[in-house]
């Protein structure tokens, strides 16, 4: 019965994105670099700042642009920083009970970053989480999976705990077939935002050389690095050219 709820649910994989994301091939390759330390735990600090000082004013109006009927709050950032030593290398979007966004590094992200380009593109992706309101769309997509694994599971007669379960199979399923489609997604935006804030986002990218990134697998969170670095090279050449032309670069949504 697990191999057919899974089957059924495969229909949750199909997640067409808000905003363009170019055609690239999972197996696009990468030469895979090891994470080291680059510089102490205050100078992370002060790098961090100083470039968040320059793309969170430009992550907001983007939020602005593309949220025009979001409250206020929805786009106003908070930029933190988590201290423990002892996670790994991390950067993630949240939201305080107020609904605001909240973009953190944690201290060892923070001491193995090596550019400013780097951090500008990790902050504008984690920004883009928040432009195309991802938090929202798994939750939704965890909840619809587990109610439509759990019926399924009861229709089939299946016991209590089988549909109990079920409904939890379901619920990680769902949120996690839409993952890869979201984070392409919001590299995609992390592209166009560090742009605008005046930094290079290929160079930016290049940290996905070090953080291992996901695999072709159904339920791997994250798609692989090799992708996501060929995702941002095509929007940026994209970027390049519509300058090369006069244009103001815009923001495809599908």
């Amino acid at each position: 019965m697990r191999k057919l709820l899974l089957v059924a649910l495969l229909a949750l994989a199909s997640c067409d994105t808000e905003f363009a994301v170019p055609e690239t091939s999972p197996n696009a390759p990468i030469t895979q670099q090891k994470s080291s330390v680059t510089r102490t735990a205050a100078q992370g600090v002060e790098a961090y700042r100083r470039v968040a000082q320059r793309v969170e004013p430009v992550a907001e109006q983007v939020c602005r642009q593309q949220n025009p009927s979001a409250p206020r709050i929805f786009c106003d950032f908070r930029i933190a920083v988590d201290n423990n030593t002892k996670q790994p290398p991390n950067a993630f979007q949240s939201r305080e009970r107020s609904g605001r966004p909240v973009i953190t590094f944690n201290i060892n992200m923070l001491r193995t970053v090596r550019n400013d380009d780097e951090i500008a593109f990790i902050l504008g992706h984690e920004a883009g989480h928040q432009i195309a309101n991802h938090l929202t769309k798994q939750r939704n997509s965890a909840n619809l999976g587990g109610l439509a694994a759990g019926l399924a599971a009861s229709v089939l007669g299946a016991s209590d705990a089988a549909i109990r379960e079920a409904a939890n199979l379901g619920g990680t399923v769902g949120a996690r077939a839409f993952s890869k489609d979201l984070e392409l997604e919001a590299d995609v935006l992390g592209t166009y935002i560090s742009e605008a804030a005046g930094y290079d986002p290929r160079r930016g990218a290049t940290s996905f050389a070090r953080f291992s990134g996901g695999s072709n697998a159904f339920l791997a969170s994250h798609p692989p690095s090799g992708q996501r670095l060929a995702t941002v090279n095509a929007v940026a050449t994209r970027i390049e050219s519509e300058r090369a032309r006069g244009q103001v670069p815009v923001i495809r949504r599908n």
